[in-house]
């Protein structure tokens, strides 16, 4: 058995690929690193269809209902070079700003064949923390927008 190293598993933006592209049809190649997170994460949700009548019993009954998925960040912020192609608390801040939708991976980038989830999504949930002689945080709550793939959906990357 082979534990799977978080530190490993980072976020991606790309805001470059349209997001009328098809879930099987987007790559990797324009995504951007988010820099240079503290904790990240993924969570997909149902929202269950009562059914439980007086027939049921003792226990509750219910039926699928909708799916929802959300990503999660924390990080410490960064100044970046102007050369530094990474997404640093600023970015982030513009796009939660915007409302923009874009493809939002992620990705274990030591193994990305196992582990990862994407989809398009916006940031609906910015905050920027300052305490006193300590580091400068950003944290942010991603929305899914559709539905999300992992990592058999995704498309190679051709040369």
């Amino acid at each position: 058995m082979a534990f799977l190293n978080g530190r490993t598993v980072l976020l991606y933006i790309d805001t470059t690929t349209p997001i009328t592209t098809d879930i099987e049809d987007v790559t990797v190649e324009d995504a951007v690193l988010v820099a240079c997170l503290t904790s990240n994460g993924f969570d997909g949700t149902t929202s269950a269809i009562a059914t439980t009548t007086k027939c049921s019993g003792g226990f509750a009954e219910s039926l699928d209902g909708e799916k929802g998925w959300t990503m999660s960040a924390e990080g410490q912020a960064q100044s970046l070079e102007l050369a530094d192609p990474r997404i640093n608390h600023n970015a982030l801040f513009k796009l939660w700003r915007s409302g923009q939708i874009f493809w939002a991976f992620m990705m274990d980038t030591a193994t990305p064949k196992v582990t990862m989830r994407y989809g398009l999504a916006r940031i609906d949930s910015f905050s920027d923390g300052a305490p006193d002689n300590e580091a400068q945080t950003f944290s942010i709550s991603l929305t899914g927008v559709g539905q999300p793939g992992d990592q058999d959906d995704i498309a190679p990357i051709t040369p």
